[in-house]
């Protein structure tokens, strides 16, 4: 809700009844409950309808399944499905504890404290989170155009909860990595980002050109005007692509260029690393699923809500 929104809403208070009253303190202190995880993906596989199973739009309702939601049969592979079939939310239990933990994602808070909320194990708590970001994690900007600045960041390499530790011995808490930002000890990631918001990035193996060059071609748009640090491998990729190349060297106190600079692409970046220190350190293997969850924030901002979150979790929703 936005905050003027927010604001009309607060003033409209006084108008209720008292009947209208209690009825708005027990939505508030609710938890939510099976039903309304029902409703909100019911309602949204009414907007996408297909088969869970071969993805054909011709089928019919067949009953109830015993968790509630409507089943339908299909009149093309001759199976019955419901709403959360083929989804990444298929085979979790406790529905009545998806929006209340649909809501502890948008608050962004850890995995043990989620688990609090909710009533429900750790380990759930991790399988839930995943879950809910398989559809997120995989939302990134199709394209950019305009003045798009592009950037590495680097994320310390992590093989927390891990029970195999392979390749180098374990870390002692707080143990500082090597000097430098080798690929060792962290993991490069790129972000692209023009000025209307669009972003994308992606976790890379190495810093070559090549590598580099590789997943800036499919997005970047022919007439953009790609802004960057130093680093050789973004001025190779203009000029193949005939591109105009600001280059931003900040290692020379050079932080603005003929009035382009990198503090769209740096302000994210920055957002994204405070954002990230709640979780005290996340295994490199699921970065990607924390890059995703914060995209997401990023892009819808306060018009993410619980309910939205759990609607994008189930794969329906648009992003």
């Amino acid at each position: 809700m936005q905050t003027k929104d927010f604001q009309a809403f607060v003033e409209q208070l006084g108008d209720l009844s008292e009947s209208q009253r209690q009825v708005v303190v027990a939505a508030l202190k609710g938890k939510g409950s099976a039903s309304d995880a029902i409703r909100v993906i019911e309602r949204q596989f009414a907007a996408h309808p297909s088969c869970g199973h071969c993805g054909e739009r011709s089928f019919g309702q067949w009953g109830t399944s015993g968790s509630g939601f409507k089943r339908y049969k299909c009149r093309c592979c001759g199976r019955t499905f419901t709403a959360l079939t083929g989804t990444p939310l298929s085979g979790l239990h406790h529905r009545d504890r998806w929006v209340e933990y649909a809501r502890a994602m948008v608050d962004g808070v850890s995995l043990r404290k989620a688990a609090k909320r909710c009533r429900i194990d750790l380990g759930t708590s991790f399988r839930w989170r995943h879950r809910f970001l398989t559809k997120p994690k995989g939302v990134k900007a199709k394209s950019v155009k305009g003045i798009v600045e592009a950037d590495e960041t680097f994320f310390r390499r992590s093989a927390k909860g891990s029970k195999t530790l392979v390749g180098r011995a374990p870390r002692k808490r707080g143990e500082k990595a090597k000097p430098g930002l080798s690929t060792d000890d962290y993991a490069p990631v790129l972000i692209v980002r023009d000025r209307h918001g669009q972003t994308t990035d992606q976790r890379l193996a190495d810093l070559e050109g090549r590598t580099i060059a590789t997943y800036l071609a499919p997005v970047v748009e022919s007439d953009a005007v790609l802004v960057s640090d130093g680093r050789p491998a973004y001025g190779t990729f203009a000029e193949e692509r005939g591109l105009l190349h600001i280059s931003i060297v900040a290692a020379r106190g050079e932080h603005v260029y003929q009035g382009f600079h990198l503090q769209n692409v740096n302000n994210y970046t920055s957002r994204l690393k405070g954002w990230m220190r709640r979780f005290n350190g996340v295994a490199t293997k699921y970065l990607d699923s924390y890059l995703g969850w914060w995209r997401m924030i990023d892009r819808m901002g306060e018009s993410l809500t619980m309910t939205r979150l759990l609607a994008l979790a189930s794969g329906y929703a648009a992003t």
